[in-house]
Order: structure tokens, then sequence, then C-alpha cells
């Protein structure tokens, strides 16, 4: 998986590429914290993004939880309509902030 970040200000954008799996859960989340600390929103942009799995859901969760945590907003652009729905069997359809 390849992510991308584009800087504004206050605000982080991440480009998601790739597959969110077990294989590189771990690491994402590390960056995925760093990016919660030093922006006060964060958005996730999947429009590369063509796979996630429990692993990946879980590294999403975690970041929704930090970024509130610290007072900020997590939003999601440019889902898949695989994504979508595999977002919406789990119940992100209804937390997470979609653009």
């Amino acid at each position: 998986m390849d992510i991308k970040l584009v800087d504004r200000g206050d605000e982080g954008e991440l480009i998601l590429t790739g597959k969110l799996d077990a294989s590189n859960a771990e690491a994402t989340e590390e960056l995925f914290l760093k990016m919660a600390a030093r922006f006060t929103s964060l958005n996730l942009n999947l429009k590369g993004l063509k796979y996630i799995s429990s692993a990946g859901l879980r590294v999403i969760k975690r970041l929704y939880i930090t970024v509130h945590k610290n007072g900020g907003e997590l939003s999601v652009s440019n889902v898949s309509e695989y994504v979508m729905e595999v977002f919406e069997m789990v119940g992100f359809g209804t937390i997470l902030e979609f653009r």
C-alpha cells in the first residue's frame, strides 16, 4: 500500500492506494497516529484503496477514536463501492463523515 500526505495547515489529507490489510496494518497505524498528533483534522482519500480487511478497519477505527479525543474531525472521501459496502456492513457508514 502507498500513502501520500497533502498538508493543508490544520488539516491533513492521506491518499491511500492499494490494499489495507494485515500485511501493512501495523505500519499504517503508526503513520495514522503520527498524523493524528500533527493535524487537527484528517481526511482519508480512498480513491485508490482497492481492498480493506478487518485489520484495516481496526486501524481506521483507532484513527477515528484518536482524532476525536484530540478534538478533531476525521472525514473520508472518494470511497469505492466495494469499500463503502464494507463500511456499511460494520457500521462505519453511520460514524464516519463522507465527503
